[in-house]
């Protein structure tokens, strides 16, 4: 099985990555700092340069994917939180841009390169649904301009991590509804591969949290992993695990735009956010996510 990974290095990505590996998965995994990569990749997995914060470094690292074999898997699993104010190399807020606008590139590139029967993951976050009560804020909207350039929405919260956190949880929220449109226009032409969301639950000690200031910090990456109880918090180990399973189980069935979350030691298809769930709202997003592309990377969907 032929696998192309992102988020690989750390967390939860590096447990599946480990796991898709011993299971005798051959691995190319995007890695901004190749030569950093944890030794337990090393030797095991073709680890190529990828900055998601750079949309021509994406669209180099799809060009070596492409000129591969047919690609079994595509699992998308990087993520960052920005609580400082950063942009990408394009100029775009870099959650919207590294979260989102990045993997929506990728999965335009590579759909081409899909084996027969492959399957194309991108991991999400529960904080994209409101319903679900995270202690992150939640997405006001899914329009992509705003969210690549916060400065424009006249909504921006004025505290920078509060909008930080938002356009986390916004992006992921991309993520959800990039799995269902690209379900719904690949139902002709290509009904045969799985595509799904996963939500891998609260999940402390990641790393994912490393940008928190002061005792905001101290309490989430040393406390928080201690005290945290709940059928949708996880362990990076198990929600790795999870994650592994849905890249390489077999399908009697192709899946075809559901969201899968983590509860417990279990991942069940639950419903996403009623804003994921409107269908005209993940039109939108696919084409002004398009219109963006081409506007700030030119040729980099050619």
């Amino acid at each position: 099985m032929y696998i192309v990974m992102t988020g690989a290095t750390a967390g939860i990505g590096l447990v599946a990555a480990q796991q898709l590996i011993a299971a005798g998965a051959t691995m190319v995994i995007g890695a901004r700092s190749p030569s950093a990569a944890p030794a337990a990749l090393a030797g095991s997995a073709q680890l190529s340069h990828l900055d998601l914060g750079d949309l021509y470094s994406v669209r180099a690292f799809a060009l070596g994917v492409e000129a591969g074999p047919p690609v079994d898997v595509l699992l998308l699993n990087a993520g960052l939180q920005n609580l400082n104010g950063l942009s990408s190399a394009q100029g775009l807020d870099i959650s919207f841009a590294a979260n989102h606008l990045a993997h929506y590139l990728l999965v335009r590139r590579l759909l081409g390169r899909m084996a027969p029967g492959g399957r194309i993951v991108l991991t999400s976050s529960g904080t994209h649904d409101p319903e679900e009560g995270t202690r992150v804020p939640s997405p006001r909207h899914a329009d992509a301009r705003r969210l690549a350039y916060p400065e424009t929405d006249p909504d921006l919260d004025k505290s920078r991590m509060t909008a930080g956190l938002r356009a986390y949880s916004a992006s992921k929220l991309c993520n959800v509804m990039t799995a269902r449109e690209l379900a719904r226009r690949t139902s002709q032409t290509h009904p045969d591969l799985s595509i799904a969301a996963f939500d891998p639950g609260f999940t402390p000690g990641t790393g994912l949290a490393r940008d928190y200031p002061g005792l905001v910090g101290f309490l989430f990456r040393n406390i928080v992993p201690l005290v945290a109880r709940g059928p949708r918090v996880s362990t990076p180990s198990n929600s790795g695990r999870l994650l592994a399973g849905l890249a390489m189980s077999p399908d009697s069935e192709p899946v075809r735009g559901a969201y899968f979350a983590v509860r417990g030691v279990t991942l069940p298809v639950v419903a996403p956010s009623l804003l994921a769930r409107d269908d005209a709202a993940c039109a939108r997003i696919w084409e002004d996510s398009e219109a963006l592309l081409r506007e700030v990377a030119p040729g980099a969907l050619a």
